[in-house]
């Protein structure tokens, strides 16, 4: 078993476990606190971590990596596969490319992996107990808990539990395969085959028809002129249908 570290309060749990990863730690460790201070989302916004309610935790994966921007998929596929096992039975969990899980139109997690040349940090945020009444005023997009869909209260635990074996069997996944890693994260987005919006750091925004991913999780974007474009990073907003 990879070792867990839990901690009742933290900046970041990425922080965390970017400082432990450079004490050493070991492949597939993760940390796991009950509140973040400073929990971050894409883009530098900030991730709301109120404590004892919900779930955010950062695994280390060291490389060498074939393809490390495949792993931003693997975290993605490992949360939607926890998240679809502890909802209740008539509600599906989509991916949303490239770090956000839904249910319906409602946010329930969200994904943020951090890159370098030998190891990636991936951090996971679902929300477990949140209520209505928790979310701050600012969000982006709807947002839901497992304990609004089931509407009571549940086990952060089982949830946890889950969720470290789900990644342990898509790190297995994506050393075998990473063809596996892709083609499952297709049938589960739900950003394929959808028109969007992208907007992109420093250029004017893309809208077009999202087709596909290619062998390395960007996502192919045809435009209303037919030309395709590569979108290895953005912010994606869904056109009305």
């Amino acid at each position: 078993m990879n070792p867990v570290r839990h901690l009742q309060e933290t900046t970041s749990t990425n922080d965390e476990a970017r400082k432990w990863a450079r004490r050493g730690a070991t492949d597939g460790a993760t940390v796991v606190a009950d509140h973040q201070t400073a929990g971050r989302g894409r883009l530098g916004r900030t991730w709301h971590s109120p404590p004892g309610i919900n779930l955010y935790l950062s695994q280390i994966h060291r490389g060498p990596f074939e393809k490390p921007s495949l792993l931003p998929l693997l975290g993605a596929l490992a949360t939607r596969e926890a998240v679809q096992k502890h909802l209740p039975s008539d509600l599906t969990a989509a991916i949303k490319w490239p770090n956000d899980i839904l249910v319906g139109e409602y946010k329930i997690a969200g994904i943020l992996s951090e890159l370098s040349a030998d190891v990636v940090i991936i951090g996971i945020g679902i929300n477990v107990n949140m209520q209505a009444t928790d979310f701050q005023g600012d969000l982006r997009h709807p947002a839901t808990s497992l304990r609004m869909l089931f509407g009571n209260r549940q086990d952060r635990d089982a949830v946890l539990n889950t969720i470290l074996d789900r990644l342990r069997h898509w790190r297995e996944q994506y050393r075998k395969n990473t063809n596996q890693l892709t083609d499952t994260f297709g049938r589960h987005c739900i950003t394929l085959g959808r028109k969007v919006t992208i907007s992109l750091p420093g250029r004017e925004p893309l809208a077009g028809t999202a087709v596909r991913l290619n062998t390395r999780g960007a996502l192919i974007v045809e435009g209303p002129d037919g030309d395709t474009h590569c979108i290895e990073a953005g912010d994606v907003e869904f056109q009305p249908r």
